[in-house]
């Protein structure tokens, strides 16, 4: 994902907003200042116990992302937050969960 659609560990700890709930991700909403969209994935050590797991989980969710980022207009920060079934999941079953969750946006 390009430099320019990301967020650091210190906007997504400072972050406030809605959460939405998928079957495999939860994703934060929350309105930043400026222009576009910029997001982030997180995969916690209780969703995934080995860090190779959790970078699976993290380039799948990006790669789903990327496709649909350009999409987006409004200045929104999105976090998404990896649940346990994310990490047996196909990448079809988490483009189509991460599909359904931007569409609510």
């Amino acid at each position: 994902m390009p430099k320019k659609y990301r967020l650091s560990g210190e906007e997504i700890r400072n972050l406030s907003g809605k959460r939405l709930h998928g079957k495999l991700f939860s994703m934060l909403v929350a309105p930043i200042k400026g222009t576009g969209v910029k997001c982030a994935t997180v995969a916690s050590k209780k969703v995934a116990r080995r860090a190779v797991e959790r970078n699976k989980i993290k380039r799948r969710c990006r790669a789903a992302l990327s496709k649909r980022i350009m999409n987006i207009q409004k200045p929104i920060a999105l976090v998404f937050y990896a649940k346990s079934d994310a990490k047996i999941a196909k990448f079809s079953a988490i483009e189509a969960d991460i599909e359904t969750l931007l569409s609510k946006v």
